[in-house]
């Protein structure tokens, strides 16, 4: 019985030394695994943008006016020199009551300087008359040398000073009835049954109607935008990108325009990258400097004649493209003292590898040695992940 519970107590510890040695024996270690591959990697500065009309012009009001009711809506088609609507003269301003009491009080005032000039030609044409005959009566005694020739003379001055005088005096009275009818008119508060000319508005150029900013009759002051002509066959995409990556780009780079609603992409030219910049604010509220990045279409206009105007697309500025390189996701690089390297799965086991990498996108990196087309590398390697250790790829 003694040699039974020996032999019991031998087999129970050595299962456990076996349990315990077990559990120090390395294990493979699950990872994310995947597979070089050979394709195209493009390096690209993507951002939100819009289409623009190139050619747009934008008819303002150029007085104060009454415009009439217009007939366009967005989308009908212009000649050049169409009427798009006229601008009639506004109603006088319609006055307060010590502006009415002035107004009158002018009036009164007018006519009684308009009856002074009136008695003033009526004074004037009785001195121009006796002038005359009295210039008239000293000329027949001149002429029997009943007087001197310097009676005669003065008499000729004074009818001269007569007719001037009156003259002058007519003057005065036709200033006076202008005075008159301007102190009348403050008193006016309707256009009705006067004689006034309509402005018409007419297109500089044959187009579309893009927008109508105003649509209904009524008072418009100098400068207000009314209507908004322009070609959309003659569209142009901005970007406006962050200024530390318009200093990247350069204009003739291609462009490849997505999620513009049809199918597949749109092919695009940089034109231009605006001298100028601009502050905006981003999504959360920062500052950002912001350069405008004008691109020209690549493409038939037939491809993307459903575009319009301020329409929404995905532009991505290529910087670099590679066609028919290796390349491995970004996340299976890390850095190590003697440069970048992956950990290769070979059999089942991990073999760190130092590999020459070349240009990166954020998602993924050529690799220049190091690596051929269909072999397995290990993603986001964790701290668990050594030389040499044995690896489950996960499913």
């Amino acid at each position: 019985m003694k040699w039974v519970k020996r032999a019991a107590f031998i087999v129970v510890a050595l299962g456990i030394l076996a349990l315990v040695a077990y559990g120090f024996m390395p294990k493979p270690v699950d990872v994310e695994t995947a597979k070089v591959t050979r394709g195209e990697l493009l390096v690209t500065i993507d951002n939100e943008s819009r289409t623009r009309v190139r050619d747009r012009y934008t008819i303002v009001a150029p007085i104060a006016a009454n415009m009439s009711r217009t007939s366009l809506k967005p989308g009908d088609t212009v000649a050049a020199g169409q009427q798009l609507c006229s601008l009639m003269p506004l109603p006088p301003q319609p006055l307060d009551a010590r502006a009415q009491a002035e107004a009158k009080a002018r009036i009164l005032a007018a006519e009684q300087r308009a009856l002074a000039a009136e008695a003033a030609v009526t004074a004037a044409t009785a001195e121009r008359k006796f002038a005359i005959k009295e210039h008239e009566r000293l000329e027949g005694l001149g002429k029997k040398q009943l007087v001197s020739e310097e009676v005669v003379q003065a008499a000729d001055t004074r009818r001269a000073a007569a007719e001037a005088s009156l003259q002058s005096a007519q003057f005065s009275k036709a200033a006076a009835g202008h005075d008159l009818e301007m102190a009348r008119a403050a008193l006016v508060f309707s256009n009705d049954g006067a004689d006034l000319a309509a402005l018409p508005l007419v297109s500089p150029v044959a187009g579309r109607v893009l927008r109508v900013y105003r649509e209904s009759a009524g008072a418009v002051m100098p400068g207000e935008m009314l209507i908004e002509i322009g070609n959309p066959a003659s569209l142009e995409v901005v970007a406006d990108v962050l200024s530390r990556d318009a200093v990247r780009i350069k204009p003739g780079m291609r462009v490849r325009m997505e999620r513009w609603g049809g199918e597949g992409s749109l092919k695009g030219r940089v034109r231009v990258i605006e001298p100028s910049g601009f502050t905006k604010l981003s999504a959360l509220g920062v500052e950002e400097q912001r350069v405008n990045v004008v691109i020209d279409f690549d493409e038939p206009p037939q491809k993307w004649a459903a575009l319009g105007d301020s329409y929404r697309v995905e532009a991505r500025v290529i910087l670099v493209e590679r066609l028919q390189t290796l390349k491995v996701p970004a996340g299976a690089l890390f850095n190590t003292e003697d440069g970048p390297a992956l950990f290769q799965v070979r059999d089942g086991v991990a073999h760190e590898l130092k590999v020459k990498v070349g240009v990166r996108n954020g998602l993924e990196a050529e690799v220049l040695s190091g690596l051929n087309e269909g072999d397995e590398v290990i993603i986001h390697p964790g701290d668990n992940v050594k030389d040499g250790v044995e690896i489950t790829p996960l499913k």
